[in-house]
């Protein structure tokens, strides 16, 4: 019986059409990996949305916005803490509060900066080790989420907030002396700004207008800068100096001062380099920052969110980040 020959495709033609399925490949993978930096990016704008909120129900409660940082280093005492309540996280914010009435405190250096396990910390502690909040989480930033003061804590740390408040700019648009002072470091502290240290600001203190002053800026880090966000000891915690603030504000000799949660704008977004005013977590100068291309997201006072580009005048991320200088705001 005669066998009829059955069609196959040749080597060369297998090898052709490979090709151009890799080729197809090659062209639809940058397409799919933009869609989901597009999807990332819209999450990390709507987690500042929800902050925005949280932060007009809390002055819509108190007259006032949150401290932006509140003296004591190892207790939660920075407007991330306080917003918790307006951010369906009522319990955890009730730890604190629990904890002073059995008249000890949620403590995350029980032991100091010696080893830890999970034992050492109090039961009003142990619910916020390694506790990850979405709303402070930005889904871009490759950035490890969980923040250890050192390696003596085994892995026992905090969530690395991807968002910062602003407590101004340095130098003051306006040229006022009165507006910073020096912590450490070379890095400046100021009183410019939404959200400030030991002090409470409301929307009659916001007088350029709450849709030219940005109180909350991402601060997720970036390929170059991953760990430079302002997480000091940890992401709820407050400022620790020694002194008082009428000394470190007249720049008074050995006044030791770091914090967490704020930042003073002295830099372009994602800056190509750094002093010594923002080189580490504990300066009061830390850059905004992100993994998406070209800018990072800014939350202004009237709870709207714009992506600030990299490529904007240091002049007017400096304007948008003070309060009140008076100055005209250019389109941007």
């Amino acid at each position: 019986m005669r066998k009829t020959a059955r069609p196959a495709f040749t080597l060369v033609e297998l090898l052709v059409v490979i090709a151009i399925i890799g080729v197809l490949v090659g062209l639809l993978l940058p397409a799919v990996q933009a869609a989901r930096e597009a999807a990332r990016r819209m999450q990390c704008s709507n987690n500042l949305k929800q902050v925005g909120l949280a932060l007009h129900n809390y002055h819509d409660t108190f007259r006032k916005f949150p401290q932006g940082a509140r003296v004591g280093l190892t207790e939660p005492n920075s407007w991330r803490f306080a917003l918790l309540p307006y951010l369906e996280q009522q319990a955890i914010f009730d730890l604190a509060k629990a904890a002073q009435g059995a008249g000890t405190r949620v403590n995350f250096y029980p032991k100091g900066n010696t080893a830890h396990t999970l034992a050492d910390y109090n039961v009003y502690t142990q619910p916020m080790v390694n506790l990850v909040l979405p709303a402070y989480a930005c889904p871009s930033s490759a950035t490890p989420e969980i923040y250890t003061y050192s390696s003596n804590f085994a892995g026992l740390g905090t969530q690395r907030v991807g968002y910062v408040g602003i407590m101004g700019a340095y130098p003051d648009p306006m040229g006022r002396s009165t507006a910073s002072y020096p912590t450490q470091y070379g890095s400046y502290a100021t009183n410019n700004g939404g959200l400030l240290i030991n002090e409470n600001k409301a929307f009659r203190d916001i007088t350029d207008g709450t849709s030219n002053t940005i109180v909350v800026g991402e601060q997720s880090g970036n390929a170059q800068f991953p760990t430079r966000t302002a997480n000091y000891h940890s992401g709820w915690s407050g400022y620790g100096y020694s002194g008082t603030i009428t000394d470190w504000q007249a720049a008074g000799s050995n006044q030791h001062r770091f914090g967490s949660g704020l930042t003073a704008v002295y830099h372009s977004p994602n800056p190509s380099s750094l002093g010594a005013e923002a080189n580490a977590e504990w300066d009061s100068n830390t850059p905004l920052t992100s993994y998406h291309p070209g800018g990072v997201h800014a939350l202004l006072a009237d709870g709207s969110t714009q992506f600030i580009t990299d490529s904007i005048e240091l002049a007017l991320l400096l304007k948008l980040s003070t309060r009140d200088d008076g100055q005209v705001i250019e389109e941007w």
